[in-house]
C-alpha cells in the first residue's frame, strides 16, 4: 500500500499573505472615511504647473534681463521720436522752398527822409521770396521799375502792425545797406531783366 502524503495548509499563514503591506494599510488608514486627504498648503501661482508644463520663477537674473530689455526699448523709442522730428523738419524746409513768391501792394515806402507814394495800384509792390530768402520792393519810376533787394539774414528787427481802422505798417531794421537794381529793356510776357544801379533813395537807404 502506497504511502499517503498529507498536505496541511496553514490558513493563518495564507490569510497573512493576502493582507496588504503594512505601509499600504497605513496609507489607506490616513485617507480616513472620505477616501482622500487634502494638504492645507498656501497656493503660489508661480509654483503651479502651467498648461504647457512650464514654470516661471522670478530669479534675480530674470529680473535683471527684463529691466535691460525695457531700457533698450525706451532708448529705441527715443531714437524713433528723434528721427521723426528730424524728418518733419526736413519736410518743412522742403515745403518752404517750394512756396511761390508772395506779392502785396503798398501805398507808401519811407526810408529816412526819402519816401515814395503810390498813385496807382501796382506802382509800389513788396515781394517776399521764400526760396531765395529775400524781401524786395519794386518802385515804378518813369515807366521803368527800380528794385530794392534785402536779404533775410540782413534783417535784425522787424515789426508789423495791423490796426482795424487803418492801413498796416511794416518797420524793418537792417545791418547793411540793401542792393539796388534798375529794370532794362522790358518785354511783354517775359521775365523782368535787372541791372545793378546806385542808391536811388538819395543815399537814405545806405544810411538807415
Amino acid at each position: 500500500m502506497s504511502p499517503v502524503k498529507r498536505e496541511i495548509i496553514d490558513e493563518s499563514a495564507h490569510h497573512h499573505d493576502q493582507q496588504p503591506p503594512p505601509h499600504k494599510r497605513s496609507k489607506q488608514h490616513d485617507y480616513g472615511a472620505s477616501g482622500f486627504s487634502v494638504a492645507q498648503m498656501p497656493l503660489n501661482p508661480l509654483d503651479e504647473p502651467s498648461p504647457l508644463g512650464l514654470r516661471l520663477r522670478k530669479t534675480p537674473s530674470l529680473l535683471d534681463l527684463i529691466q535691460m530689455r525695457l531700457s533698450e526699448g525706451h532708448a529705441s523709442s527715443k531714437a524713433v521720436v528723434h528721427a521723426t522730428k528730424e524728418h518733419k523738419t526736413t519736410t518743412t524746409t522742403a515745403a518752404t522752398d517750394k512756396l511761390k513768391a508772395s506779392n502785396f501792394p503798398a501805398s507808401l515806402l519811407k526810408i529816412g527822409t526819402w519816401e515814395y507814394t503810390s498813385k496807382h495800384e501796382g506802382d509800389l509792390v513788396a515781394k517776399c521770396y521764400f526760396a531765395k530768402h529775400k524781401l524786395v520792393w519794386e518802385v515804378l519810376d518813369g515807366g521803368l521799375k527800380n528794385k530794392i533787394e534785402i536779404q533775410w539774414s540782413d534783417i535784425t528787427a522787424l515789426k508789423a502792425t495791423y490796426p482795424d481802422d487803418g492801413p498796416g505798417t511794416l518797420d524793418i531794421v537792417l545791418t547793411r545797406q540793401p542792393l539796388f537794381f534798375r529794370e532794362t529793356n522790358p518785354q511783354p510776357r517775359k521775365h523782368t531783366l535787372w541791372q545793378a544801379t546806385s542808391d536811388f533813395t538819395g543815399g537814405q537807404a545806405s544810411l538807415h
